[in-house]
């Protein structure tokens, strides 16, 4: 008994660090939780403790391991909800400062890099060399800005 107590509570170890690394969404973390608590009930009684020793113990051990299942879950399902701020998609919503303008493009600087830019659509407003300007979309190296807002200047 002894040693499937032992195989139990190192398969839930094993378990539970796999979820760790792997995005099961708490599958493999609530499988090795049980297992581990299935192996201290195991160890625990047959070393000759009992039930008294036994039982809280492994409640325990599966209120803890739940608990830390519960906080990574949640934090998953908060992550997911989250937009992307990654790559190219990170640029939107970013301030460029205009370098040249000709009609509707011109060249932008953004975070110490020159970009192809152009109006965004519906906005005719021309920008001038050194004015600041909103990123709205990403198409493919072409920026679409348009001005910044009058209350979206800094004070």
């Amino acid at each position: 008994m002894t040693a499937l107590g032992v195989l139990a509570l190192a398969v839930g170890v094993l378990l539970i660090v796999i979820e760790a690394h792997a995005p099961t969404y708490g599958a493999l973390g609530v499988l090795g939780t049980g297992l581990a608590g299935t192996g201290v009930w195991l160890l625990f009684t047959s070393g000759g403790l009992g039930v008294e020793v036994a039982l809280p113990v492994t409640l325990g051990v599966a209120a803890a391991g739940l608990g830390v299942v519960a906080v990574t879950g949640r934090k998953v399902l908060s992550a997911h909800r989250e937009p992307v701020h990654t790559g190219l998609q990170s640029l939107v919503g970013s301030e460029a400062t205009v370098r040249q303008w000709d009609g509707d493009e011109g060249q932008v600087e953004l975070d110490g890099e020159l970009w192809r830019a152009q109006m965004e659509f519906g906005y005719t407003d021309i920008p001038g060399a050194g004015d600041s300007v909103v990123v709205e979309h990403v198409h493919g190296l072409t920026l679409s800005v348009r001005r910044r807002e009058p209350w979206e200047l800094p004070c």
